[in-house]
């Protein structure tokens, strides 16, 4: 079996698609579409801008404490090392468990050897958005004026634009045309048409020589041209490592421009395409006329979606693919680069390197995970963790853990119990107890995050599978890796 990747649903009309790579078609997986992982995110895809993840967790000292540190920390040493022996799991296993309060190693294995991160990732590159640009940041969708009866939509980059945000400058665009005389389009009538098929004594039927439709004669109108500006980033290519065939059904081409949990080859022309349609409702016919630069036009609208923090926490609980890549190449903008795949890597590197985060032996090649080249230690991920239960000194990072970002175990996200995760024996006892950001490629099972343990404290720990073997199924492999992780929290 060659080597397939498993995406997270994006909307509940797209079936999670497994990718064989080196295959030159897309091949459907029974076993992806049934995989409770998959379906427990179905409903939370397509609504970056509505959903809301609340923290409940704090460092420091805990009612919850039942024993001291010192004893916590000595029983997760030496119980955790028998607990990597399972079948399902492999031998091609990292692990790195740290206490938060001392800084020190509780237990590793193969902490600093490369292993393929899946969409652990996204922590990658929640935390370096989160320090380049801050939880607070908005990104703009703008439409401006080409003139008479022509406008161009804008795109800022926006991860989460959703189609309510199209249609708020749909109805603002049509309000600022409509006051002004020199930007109306002409009224037009266009040509009776035949449909091609049509209602006959209740039953839709169609339209043939013999029994042709009726002909429908539009009535005037006026017809605003839409066009799309997505510049912002240039036109897209794949990173290393990246197949051909995962697009668009596991991430799309990376445009500046895109509706929310669309997976399409061409993300700016649907939003445009939207957008067009929703002009009617404000007594403008609208039509996608294609791509033109709008340099320095007259704004007529804009549109600022969800916070950075808000994105990052919706990409975290659901793994979406689109909304890391397009804050991988936000980040480099925001560094002072052009959003290219390698200077994305590079503003990555530097921030985590500004950071103290130990980068030998990783590679950075996408912001989502899904590059075959992407790779990280369970060292550096732990470092990064470390970094974000610092609240102290690094605030801007406290959505990741504080602010509910990362899924709560057997609560939310891609932990949810409806996943599976922390749902039975003997996990159950950590469900609530830590949150981490969950990784699945076919071969590929990764949980890093940030539990509380027996002494009511903070240890960060990160857990790498790769060759997983492929007799067990990827559920049998995470609730195994859950073993380990209920095992820091110190309940099993």
């Amino acid at each position: 079996m060659l080597a397939m990747t498993y995406r997270r649903i994006a909307s509940p009309t797209v079936l999670a698609l497994a990718v064989c790579l080196g295959a030159s078609a897309l091949t459907i997986s029974p076993a992806a579409a049934a995989d409770p992982e998959n379906r427990a995110v179905n409903t939370l895809g397509g609504k970056g801008e509505l959903l809301s993840f609340g923290g409940d967790q704090r460092t420091g000292p805990s009612a919850r404490a039942l024993v001291s540190s010192a004893s916590a920390n000595a029983r997760i040493s030496r119980v955790l090392p028998k607990r990597v022996t399972y079948k399902s799991v492999g031998k091609k296993l990292a692990v790195n468990v740290v206490d938060i309060d001392t800084g020190s190693r509780l237990w590793s294995r193969q902490p600093n050897k490369p292993f393929l991160p899946a969409s652990n990732m996204k922590i990658v590159t929640a935390i370096t958005a989160l320090r380049a640009m801050g939880p607070d940041k908005r990104f703009t969708t703008r439409v401006v004026s080409l003139g008479k009866g022509k406008v161009a939509i804008v795109g800022g980059g926006d991860a989460t634009l959703s189609k309510t945000g199209l249609e708020k400058l749909a109805r603002d665009t049509a309000a600022a045309i409509k006051a002004r005389p020199d930007l109306l389009p002409d009224v037009t009538t266009p040509a009776p048409y035949r449909p091609a098929t049509c209602i006959r004594k209740g039953k839709r039927v169609n339209s043939t020589k013999k029994k042709p439709c009726p002909l429908v004669r539009p009535g005037p109108s006026r017809t605003v041209k839409v066009f799309v500006d997505d510049s912002y980033y240039p036109s897209p290519t794949r990173p290393s490592g990246w197949r051909s065939g995962y697009e668009p059904y596991v991430v799309r081409p990376v445009r500046s421009l895109g509706i929310d949990g669309s997976y399409t080859n061409d993300s700016s022309a649907g939003a445009a395409a939207y957008f067009a349609t929703a002009l009617r409702s404000h007594g403008l016919n609208g039509t996608n006329k294609g791509r033109r630069s709008a340099g320095t036009a007259e704004e007529l609208s804009s549109y600022q979606g969800a916070t950075l923090s808000e994105q990052v926490k919706y990409m975290l609980q659901v793994s979406e693919n689109n909304v890391a890549e397009m804050l991988f190449r936000n980040t480099a903008i925001a560094r002072g680069y052009q959003a290219t795949w390698a200077n994305s890597t590079k503003a990555a590197q530097e921030i985590l390197t500004e950071l103290g985060v130990p980068l030998t032996n990783t590679s950075l090649a996408s912001g989502s995970g899904v590059s075959r080249n992407d790779r990280l230690t369970a060292n550096s991920l732990t470092t990064m963790l470390q970094r974000v239960a610092n609240s102290a000194d690094y605030p801007e990072l406290s959505s990741i853990y504080y602010g509910g970002g990362m899924p709560l175990a057997g609560r939310s996200g891609t932990l949810n119990y409806t996943a599976g995760r922390f749902n039975t024996s003997p996990t159950r006892c950590a469900a609530g107890k830590l949150r981490a950001k969950t990784g699945t490629l076919f071969d590929t099972v990764g949980l890093s995050g940030l539990a509380v343990g027996a002494d009511g404290r903070l240890k960060a720990f990160s857990v790498l599978v790769n060759s997983r073997p492929q007799r067990f199924t990827p559920l049998a492999t995470r609730r195994n890796v859950d073993r380990m992780a209920a095992t820091v929290t110190g309940c099993y």
